[in-house]
């Protein structure tokens, strides 16, 4: 019969041997009881692992997508304000046309109206959201409209000078302005004067913006127009009724050469009215078909994320055991190797 022996070198080795792996467990079991997720998800999942990556993937692009929403969102809410501002002045113009009309006074009072109200027209049409114009269409990064003082206003009195040889706006000017006839008055407001406000003639003088709305991918299979434009026929048309009545000398006018502009500026609103709510019904389209959207993609969101916690998550409950069980393993392995180390044979002799 033999006896085997046990050096004191391999006892003292033996429990620190362990100690890496220990750790490492203990680093992994820490990791899941803090994150909610499985430390290694390749050894835990296998072929399933790429399930797990193309969730993720798609969670992503849905989230980006839903963010890209909100600022789409908050810019067709500025646009539809924008709109409201714009037909309620055209409201107010309108109203005031149809009362100068019917008192039959003076159309001095409505010069001035029609400067401010075409004033307050561009300064609209040139809104940004701090990013992008408004009004710009596919040309957000230009400012789209130029003021009536900026180029167009002197376009606009060289065409009135060439056609009756006297400036509307040279108070001088009153006789030459009495005698126009109205019959004169009317063609140059289909001819010329529309020619500047028809779409290559309002892109020459007046607008630097795209007839071409932007648009946005609003989920991973639509794709909207989501803006408006100052090109649009309804702002021309507001446009013109509004220089028509500041420009063309409405105050020197007399009978019925001055009832021809107001009459023409008179239902360019009126058409034009119609035109804006066109643009706001549209947009007010876009704006439900992104709520849509979204709601279509939180859910998917929300699918996604229950498959993703089926597949990536940890039972905190046996995460926490795991985690207790390491310590304790640890802990007992510190303290047998000290008693290993405390062995001497001088206890013994």
């Amino acid at each position: 019969m033999r006896s085997a022996f046990i050096s004191s070198l391999t006892l003292n080795t033996s429990p620190r041997a362990a100690l890496p792996r220990l750790q490492g467990e203990l680093g992994k079991a820490s990791q899941e009881l803090t994150t909610g997720r499985k430390a290694d998800l390749g050894l835990a999942l296998g072929v399933g692992t790429g399930e797990s990556v193309t969730l993720r993937r798609e969670q992503a692009s849905l989230r980006s997508l839903i963010d890209g929403n909100a600022s789409t969102a908050a810019a067709l809410d500025r646009t539809q304000t924008a709109l409201d501002d714009i037909r309620s002045q055209a409201d107010r113009f309108q109203q005031a046309l149809i009362g100068l009309s019917q008192s039959g006074s003076a159309a001095g009072v409505l010069v001035q109206q029609g400067g401010d109200a075409l004033d307050a027209l561009t300064s609209t049409l040139n809104l940004t959201d701090g990013r992008r114009h408004l009004f710009g269409g596919l040309n957000s990064d230009v400012r789209p409209v130029s003021g009536l003082d900026e180029g167009p206003g002197a376009v606009i009195e060289a065409a009135f000078v060439q056609r009756f040889g006297v400036s509307p706006s040279d108070p001088q000017a009153r006789p030459a302005l009495a005698a126009i006839s109205a019959a004169d008055m009317a063609d140059f407001i289909d001819t010329d004067f529309a020619g500047l406000f028809d779409e290559a003639g309002w892109s020459a003088t007046w607008s630097a913006a795209s007839s071409q709305n932007r648009t946005a991918d609003v989920s991973t299979t639509e794709r909207i127009v989501i803006g408006a434009n100052a090109n649009e026929p309804a702002m021309r048309k507001l446009a013109m009724a509004y220089a028509m009545v500041a420009t063309l000398g409405a105050a020197g006018l007399t009978g019925t050469a001055q009832t021809t502009v107001l009459d023409k500026a008179r239902a360019l609103v009126g058409t034009a009215l119609g035109g804006v709510t066109d643009i706001a019904t549209r947009l007010g389209t876009a704006q439900s078909r992104l709520a849509a959207a979204d709601t279509l993609m939180h859910g998917a969101l929300d699918g996604g994320a229950r498959r993703v916690n089926a597949l990536e998550a940890v039972d905190p409950a046996e995460a926490k055991t795991r985690l207790d069980f390491l310590t304790m393993q640890i802990e007992m392995s510190y303290s047998l190797t000290a008693r290993i180390l405390k062995l001497s044979i001088m206890d013994y002799v």
